[in-house]
């Protein structure tokens, strides 16, 4: 595969905004005719997904019908949080607050978790370690046994050694990290139930086909308004919507701890991992793909949209259905 067609490959994620936009604010509207609800609320956490979300939910439907939820807790960068705020503002969206910390430290979270970073430059200590640690232990391609480990795939000798080095710490992280993200969705359902409110997930095509986002967590919601748009694609939308270029141009992190890039457990940046996504969908050959990313990389996303596809049938039943 040569420069011109890896160019051709990055051509189709461009899209047209103007039409896109019109696309999605019909696809809303006509959403929640047909679940009957009055409004929409949306976790808002100042990142790049969840704020293209606001900015489309206000369009659709006016801010009187839109309901923002911050959802800060111990561990949630104050950039973030900072971000949040300044759309709530511009869009003069109604908010609401909750701190999740204290229901977290009643459960005992904290307890079996990292301790608390205490700043910017900590919390850039800790995912330069991470990243370093990645790409000793697993050659900068982690995020797959992760969620292969998590989900119950198939995982790597390099992880299995890990994870009985770890023993039951590794097991601790992930209740650690996932009940964060369980916790937002039942504070928004909580919020929507009340109006007879949809709660909006901001999930994106990107980390759907790879499974990076929690099944029974930002996976549980009503209407999935970016969930046919790669992350290029909605950061287009985003530039094209006027979000703040603070917002549009930061890492994408799942914010739970630490405020670590996804990026850091890819390997790839998401513009490759898009590009690879497309040609993978194409039916390109092994020693093609490699030409966007290296052999290891294509494998752990090939990996990866197995452990997706499996997702997707969870939970497990009898019937199959």
């Amino acid at each position: 595969m040569n420069s011109l067609i890896i160019e051709e490959l990055k051509n189709e994620l461009k899209i047209g905004c103007e039409d896109e936009e019109a696309r999605i604010i019909e696809f809303i509207q006509t959403s929640l005719k047909r679940l009957n609800k009055k409004g929409a609320v949306i976790g808002l956490s100042g990142g790049l997904d969840s704020s293209v979300c606001a900015y489309l939910l206000t369009k659709a439907l006016g801010k009187e019908r839109v309901l923002a939820l911050l959802l800060p807790e111990r561990d949630s960068s104050s950039k973030n949080h900072d971000h949040a705020h300044l759309v709530a503002h511009t869009l003069n969206l109604e908010t609401i607050e909750c701190n999740m910390t204290n229901v977290l430290e009643d459960m005992g979270v904290y307890k079996i978790g990292k301790k608390k970073l205490r700043n910017e430059k900590a919390e850039a200590k800790y995912i330069k370690q991470i990243q370093s640690s990645v790409k000793l232990f697993f050659g900068g391609y982690f995020y797959h046994d992760l969620l292969g480990a998590y989900y119950g795939g198939d995982t790597s000798k390099k992880w299995d050694l890990y994870e009985k080095a770890m023993n039951q710490s590794i097991r601790n992280e992930f209740a650690f990290q996932f009940t964060k993200v369980r916790l937002r969705m039942a504070y928004l359902y909580f919020y929507a139930e009340q109006r007879n409110y949809a709660v909006i997930g901001t999930t994106d095509k990107s980390e759907y086909s790879t499974g990076i986002y929690c099944k029974y967590g930002d996976g549980a919601n009503d209407i999935q308004i970016l969930r046919h748009l790669y992350k290029t694609q909605i950061r287009q939308l985003a530039r094209h919507l006027n979000l703040p270029s603070e917002i549009v141009d930061k890492p994408n992190t799942g914010d739970l701890y630490g405020n670590l890039p996804h990026t850091a457990s890819l390997g790839m940046s998401y513009e490759e991992l898009d590009t690879l996504l497309i040609a993978i969908e194409k039916g390109y050959s092994n020693e093609q793909l490699a030409e966007i990313v290296p052999e290891k990389g294509v494998e752990s996303v090939k990996k990866l949209k197995r452990i997706a596809d499996f997702i997707k049938l969870l939970p497990l039943s009898i019937d199959g259905s």
